[in-house]
């Protein structure tokens, strides 16, 4: 069985389960392109899969993430292809590189913050495809409301609600699922102005249109809006000072990663029961455990010392 063969029934399985598996496809398809499409399935070897995680999964000279992932999906298609009697064993190798430490994600500070949102007006001198007015919209809303930067390119105009009770409806969920996410005056406030601005530019404003869209009119595609905001951090001068070449840069999904950290530094400021918040704020995120919302709270030094005041005044018998 050639190889390309043997990923296009995997991915069909996959999806018949109700896998989206569109970047894990992605990465099989750039495997059998790196073998050869054409290639026979029981002739690869673990010198050549061997070779193309080191070729992909490095960067500098150095193991990345990524090369685990791409093991990773390999190991699961592989012992598909076995079960089936496709392979007679998994051509990966056994050894395994040291995995690069775990990656932290970057809180923008409120100055930070406040000069990506400035920036995205003018990091460009000549704006070919996009308005900068609607790049600004959409940072805005994910860091805003927390969101996934897919959830929010993939709003239509119908999904945001400013009439009855300000909130928007995020569709097609990293889990499948559909969730409701309020946000205040303020944030509808922002929205009132980029209908208003859509409006003014002739813009059409139907339902089922993307809220974000480009000058032909279409919505934005991720590929898009992430080379907008490493051009915009470039120009702000926002870089992580402790990058290496295992890990990546300043991240647009950081700004996800900086409201949920903000978020619980504002509850300890309150005085609020962090404990008894958390499901509030993994249900706002879109999450189904509390483990996968940790992942989005980083222990900042302002966040550990609201942490470790409330902490002081409890032991200190103190009224919480």
């Amino acid at each position: 069985m050639r190889i390309s063969d043997a990923i296009t029934q995997y991915v069909q399985y996959r999806t018949d389960l109700g896998y989206k598996f569109v970047s894990k496809r992605f990465i099989l398809n750039a495997f059998a392109n790196f073998m050869g499409s054409e290639s026979e399935l029981r002739d690869i070897t673990v010198e050549q899969c061997s070779r193309y995680l080191y070729e992909k999964g490095c960067k500098q000279g150095s193991v990345t993430i990524y090369w685990f992932c791409i093991h990773t999906i390999l190991n699961c298609f592989f012992k598909w292809c076995s079960e089936r009697g496709f392979l007679d064993s998994v051509p990966l190798p056994t050894f395994k590189p040291k995995k690069p430490s775990a990656y932290v994600p970057y809180i923008y500070s409120a100055e930070e913050l406040a000069s990506i949102f400035s920036y995205a007006l003018c990091y460009r001198k000549r704006f070919n495809v996009f308005y900068p007015e609607m790049v600004q919209a959409v940072l805005k809303t994910i860091y805003f409301l927390g969101l996934r930067p897919s959830e929010a390119i993939r709003l239509l105009i119908s999904d945001i609600h400013l009439y009855e009770g300000n909130y928007a409806l995020v569709r097609e969920t990293k889990f499948y699922k559909s969730r409701i996410v309020p946000f205040n005056s303020q944030v509808s406030s922002m929205f009132s102005d980029i209908l208003l601005w859509r409006q003014s530019h002739g813009i059409a404003c139907d339902g089922e249109m993307p809220l974000f869209v480009d000058k032909r009119g279409k919505g934005f595609k991720m590929s898009g809006i992430q080379e907008a905001f490493r051009l915009i951090c470039n120009a702000a001068g926002i870089h992580r000072a402790d990058m290496d070449t295992s890990h990546s840069d300043v991240r647009l999904m950081d700004l996800r990663h900086t409201f949920a950290t903000n978020r619980m530094t504002a509850w300890y400021k309150e005085g609020r029961d962090v404990q008894a918040m958390l499901p509030l704020l993994s249900t706002y995120l879109g999450h189904d455990h509390l483990d996968s919302t940790a992942v989005y709270i980083t222990f900042t030094p302002e966040l550990l010392r609201e942490a470790s005041e409330k902490f002081e005044s409890y032991h200190k018998g103190d009224k919480l």
